[in-house]
């Protein structure tokens, strides 16, 4: 994998230099060539209230995040995005995709690669610190489709605001087929935007074809040593998300909802037998995962010397913690402080309750948690 990165930087510098005879190979990656990266440290500790033990005190400090995204744009409209990702203790390549447009005259954009695919937006749509340290957001487990495909865009201004449409299509681990992967899951999402200097407004649904590629899915198998990597379905499970967004001038707010179009049945490993989750009264699960978080930027109005921003977030799930291991309800409040220019430091605390009739197939017979967590963040 390192070595398909490194002859992909490689052809992206060549092909620049021959748009820059006469520039040095230092000039033409100071203009075709950019970095940005992210390191993340946090530290945490939690209380969890079971039904059959007192509670249990944990506490972790971990460098969390530390990823580097190199962006080469080898023409106008023929850009190369590659990101190497170290997360909690693995190192991998958690993005390489290459985008054709868009351009002013044509408003269509490909993209294809090892990609994230527009299914909802999950972290995009909160301010606190998120996966993998602390379970931010919910809506991360249910809706994370990671997997190669490809994605076909347009996106359009409007007389009042701007349209995107997107349509994209996965080289999933998840198929009904007995032979072998296909690139058989496909989705798409709408969204439209409406802003000015004072406000912005987002609005937008998504939907795919088989929400059993989920990264969340694919670790509820995988924690409990029952797939090494080949998930089959009898028939795919349709997904839905919409969502919402806005700003106006230091506040904002975001909210999002996922669900199935029917309940999960007949999953299993390849050549083993199918998996049933079931709900308290045996019947199918059909699971549901939501969220919705306000905040504000604070320091004009107190005359502060730093920037601060302060969150409140709710979310909750239904039908979803057997699988995804998440809590029925969640409550957050938290503050973002820029210390300086690339320089956040983060402190939040939240809780949490268990619906006390499940037991998960991790045999956590959980009912609570309280949990209280700091981070630094550099990012340029």
């Amino acid at each position: 994998m390192k070595k398909g990165v490194v002859c992909l930087l490689l052809m992206v510098l060549l092909m620049g230099s021959s748009y820059a005879k006469e520039k040095s190979i230092i000039d033409t990656i100071a203009e075709r060539i950019e970095f940005h990266g992210e390191l993340e440290a946090g530290f945490k500790v939690e209380a969890v209230g079971h039904k059959s033990e007192n509670n249990k005190v944990h506490s972790e400090i971990q460098l969390t995040t530390a990823g580097l995204s190199i962006e080469a744009s080898v023409t106008d409209w023929i850009n190369v995005t590659v990101v190497p990702l170290f997360e909690v203790d693995e190192f991998f390549i958690d993005e390489g995709y290459m985008t054709i447009g868009p351009t002013e005259n044509i408003p269509f954009y490909l993209t294809g690669g090892l990609l994230y695919h527009p299914f909802g937006k999950r972290e995009e749509y909160t301010h606190f610190p998120d996966d993998p340290f602390v379970n931010f957001p919910l809506t991360l487990y249910f809706g994370e489709i990671w997997d190669p495909g490809l994605i076909v865009g347009y996106t359009q201004k409007l007389p009042v605001g701007s349209l995107t449409l997107e349509g994209f299509l996965v080289y999933s681990d998840v198929s009904k087929c007995d032979d072998k992967r296909h690139a058989d899951t496909f989705g798409f999402n709408v969204s439209y935007n409406l802003s000015n200097e004072d406000y912005n407004f987002e609005i937008g649904g998504s939907y795919i074809s088989n929400v059993l590629d989920a990264s969340g899915l694919k670790d509820y198998f995988e924690d409990l040593g029952a797939w090494d990597g080949d998930l089959v379905s009898e028939r795919d499970v349709d997904g839905i998300a919409v969502y919402m967004s806005g700003e106006y001038k230091n506040f904002y707010f975001t909210a999002e909802y996922m669900t199935v179009t029917e309940p999960f049945k007949g999953f299993y490993e390849r050549g083993g037998t199918p998996e049933e989750l079931t709900d308290t009264k045996g019947e199918s699960l059909h699971p549901h995962v939501w969220g919705f978080e306000i905040g504000a930027n604070i320091e004009e109005m107190l005359g502060l010397p730093k920037p601060v921003e302060v969150m409140f977030r709710y979310e909750g799930s239904l039908e979803a913690q057997p699988i995804y291991d998440i809590p029925k309800n969640r409550w957050a409040i938290g503050v973002n402080v820029g210390l300086y220019e690339y320089l956040t430091w983060s402190v939040a605390y939240a809780v949490e309750d268990y619906d006390p009739d499940w037991e998960t197939d991790y045999e956590d017979d959980r009912t609570s948690r309280n949990l209280f967590f700091t981070q630094m963040a550099v990012e340029f």
